[in-house]
């Protein structure tokens, strides 16, 4: 079972972590009673800073089902990452997806969140949220309109940018239904508003999430390469904190195994273009939604490998321990939390059927090593320390981050890697 901790001291504190969806509401209230402020500081970044140094961490509400959701659900989702240990993990972004607004605007073209929603209005959450050590994200399109319900920034760029800003948002995701729908240029438009952010008027730090998520020729718009996901690496590095690489792994409670290994291949082919502040990102981390717990077990071994964004959507309320333990797993944050930021990639000539074999150097001078199975049955996967680049030494030294074993090898790195499963290792000179 995952830890229990206390979210903050204090009786706000303790009432936010009651499970009932009443008793948070209540504690909604008991906190803006208490002093939590009713709007967040605005802070400038020096010149020189690196927003996500490393890959950002944190809980989206899409896969989780909740893109309707309101204040009582998000607060609630957000105390049990904080009850279950996830946010000391690192997972600190609280994330509004598609639903959060329905696009209504004031007369001067403002944003207008639905009060039934969003009863304390968005800058209350964030302070609330901010007070409790998270961070919040929102969600908006390029375009006029966003993915399902939503509304986009397009024809308010700098004036929706400003009011985030106001709010205490800490990053933006931007989608591209509505882009792509007015035949945009992503390259362009995800420049303006990096710029916008850049200038927004409160001098707030906020990520930017690219989400051009579209494949070649999919859906109605038939998007060319060059607009598409697969091409956002190219600019993708000097805009935002991360671009998506493949479309989405799935949709809220339908994620397949075989979306998750297709996501994986297409993040890898463009390794050299992550890095500290600029992440390829596969998509979200998605537990009990298709896959089996060892498959989950992969995905979130493999996108550590990828140095990606790790970035849960599921509801917390009824997340397996399981999966809760697998998320806590310190080693396995630490390869893809590595301050060398590099983005891991297939060993050469380490394809055998559906095996493969995957590096990633680190800071300290070790190697994380992922023997991957994507099949359906058993395969034995080998590589070696030569083969990775290690320089040579008498022996090495061998840690399974998953099932805590350790050896030693003179050379030989090699496994029965189960069906769908990965065994992840770290190696370092002995």
């Amino acid at each position: 079972m995952a830890r229990r901790r206390s979210v903050i001291a204090g009786p706000a504190a303790r009432a936010l972590a009651l499970a009932s969806a009443a008793t948070v509401a209540a504690a909604a209230l008991l906190l803006a009673a208490t002093g939590t402020p009713a709007r967040a500081q605005t802070t400038s970044a020096p010149s020189n800073a690196i927003l996500a140094a490393t890959p950002y961490m944190g809980w989206d509400v899409y896969l989780a089902g909740l893109g309707g959701a309101g204040e009582t659900t998000i607060l609630q989702e957000a105390s049990l990452l904080k009850s279950t240990g996830l946010e000391a993990d690192g997972y600190d972004i609280v994330w509004l997806d598609s639903g959060w607004w329905q696009g209504q605007r004031g007369a001067n073209g403002q944003i207008v969140v639905s009060p039934s929603q969003w009863p304390h209005g968005i800058a209350w959450l964030a302070a609330t949220l901010h007070a409790n050590g998270f961070k919040l994200g929102v969600y908006t399109d390029a375009g006029a309109t966003g993915c399902g319900v939503n509304g986009g920034l397009y024809g308010h760029y700098q004036q929706d940018i400003n009011t985030f800003a106001s709010w205490g948002v800490d990053a933006v995701k931007v989608d591209w239904c509505g882009g792509a729908a007015q035949g945009l240029t992503p390259s362009v438009q995800y420049a303006q508003i990096h710029e916008d952010i850049l200038d927004n008027s409160s001098h707030r730090p906020m990520l930017l999430d690219i989400c051009d998520f579209l494949q070649p020729g999919q859906g109605p718009t038939n998007p060319s390469f060059a607009v598409s996901a697969f091409d956002s690496y190219s600019f993708g590095p000097d805009y935002g904190q991360s671009w998506r690489t493949d479309t989405d792994v799935g949709t809220p409670g339908d994620v397949p195994f075989s979306s998750v290994v297709r996501n994986l291949l297409a993040d890898a082919t463009q390794p050299l273009s992550a890095g500290p502040g600029h992440w390829n990102d596969p998509d979200y981390l998605a537990p009990g939604q298709g896959m089996t717990a060892t498959q989950f077990q992969s995905q979130f071994s493999m996108w550590a490998m990828l140095a990606a964004p790790l970035m849960l959507s599921a509801d917390m309320r009824t997340i397996s321990t399981t999966a809760l333990k697998t998320l806590s797993n310190k080693e396995v944050i630490a390869i893809d939390q590595d301050p060398a930021g590099i983005q891991g990639f297939q060993v050469p000539g380490s394809v055998s059927g559906s095996g493969s074999a995957w590096e990633k150097p680190l800071a300290d001078g070790s190697y994380a090593v992922a023997l991957f199975n994507s099949g359906g049955s058993a395969v034995t996967v080998t590589t070696s320390t030569a083969a990775i680049g290690m320089p040579a030494s008498h022996s090495f030294n061998v840690l399974n981050l998953w099932t805590g074993a350790r050896s030693t090898t003179t050379g030989t790195l090699s496994a029965t890697v189960p069906a769908g499963a990965t065994v992840l290792l770290k190696v370092s000179a002995g």
